[in-house]
């Protein structure tokens, strides 16, 4: 049996934004990371969030990536070149994004649930439960 564990939802919409958390962009990743703490988990499409991995929390995409500190270096860089070449670029042709399928829905259920038995296990075994 899993303990509870308390979920905490954050989102940034450009005209609704809580006071408490600020007005700037990346206020609410800023919040996240300082009031994350090891083995939560923090789900997330942008790559900034990552910071939290340096706590000892886990972070993984919508897509069901997870982001650890051994691919982390590899997806900031692609995210750059990218970012690069969009800029570069005088024809900015942005597609829109893909609709989510039920397959990205299974895909990101099957990794969210392996990242939360990966957590418990870790937690189980630091504190000597078995």
């Amino acid at each position: 049996m899993h303990p509870h564990r308390p979920l905490l939802w954050t989102v940034y919409f450009a005209h609704v934004l809580s006071k408490e958390i600020g007005h700037k962009k990346d206020a609410v990743d800023y919040k996240l990371i300082s009031i994350c703490q090891k083995r939560d988990i923090i789900v997330s499409q942008d790559y900034g969030i990552t910071l939290a991995l340096s706590k000892g929390a886990y972070a993984i995409h919508q897509s069901g990536k997870w982001y650890t500190n051994e691919n982390i270096d590899q997806m900031l860089m692609e995210r750059h070149l990218n970012k690069k070449l969009r800029r570069s670029s005088h024809k900015n042709h942005i597609k829109e994004p893909k609709k989510r399928t039920q397959k990205d829905d299974e895909r990101f259920a099957l990794a969210f649930e392996k990242m939360i038995l990966t957590a418990t296990e870790k937690e189980e075994n630091t504190h000597g439960i078995i």
